[in-house]
């Protein structure tokens, strides 16, 4: 797994992290999911999860759902003292290389409008606009809006991966 910051450990989400990452995601979202919820993303052959670790203990996650080319974000939560500390970056990162490794082309996802934060990353990572979907989220204020963005995985992933995918691709045109 790519990892530029030694001090995280990375894996794959299994269903034994299931109760630790609900409790994660209870803490950052106000219609949490839960252990089961988990729990199924876990042993889902469609879904997977990255988790970052710090001294053991889970400092943020992503969960991606990945049907056919297309591959999308379900779920990615930062605890608040990792926040700013390039964990979102690294964890999503890792999921879009493993994506791409699994055979998908592009990686969609929903953002608040008013989530500056999380928009200005996915921005860093290369995603742009796709769409918009009116009162997608509830939140304690009432309604709000989601942007759609898409990012593609054949281009600006670890060389090796893009070479591998622009192989699978060429060589699937051949036939």
């Amino acid at each position: 797994m790519l990892n530029p910051d030694k001090s995280l450990h990375l894996s794959l989400l299994t269903v034994g992290d299931a109760p630790a990452v609900a409790d994660l995601h209870r803490r950052c979202f106000s219609q949490p999911w839960t252990d089961a919820d988990f729990a199924r993303f876990a042993r889902a052959e469609e879904c997977h999860g990255v988790i970052a670790r710090r001294g053991g203990i889970i400092a943020g996650f992503v969960v991606v759902s990945i049907a056919d080319t297309d591959a999308e974000i379900l779920t990615l939560a930062v605890d608040t003292p990792w926040r700013r500390h390039g964990v979102a970056s690294i964890v999503l990162t890792q999921a879009m290389v493993d994506a791409a490794e699994r055979g998908a082309e592009a990686l969609f996802l929903e953002v608040g409008v008013h989530n500056g934060a999380a928009r200005a990353l996915y921005k860093r990572l290369g995603f742009v606009r796709a769409g918009r979907r009116p009162n997608y989220y509830t939140t304690p204020d009432g309604f709000e809006d989601a942007l759609v963005m898409k990012r593609s995985l054949l281009i600006g992933l670890p060389g090796r991966v893009i070479a591998e995918r622009m192989e699978r691709l060429s060589t699937n045109s051949l036939e």
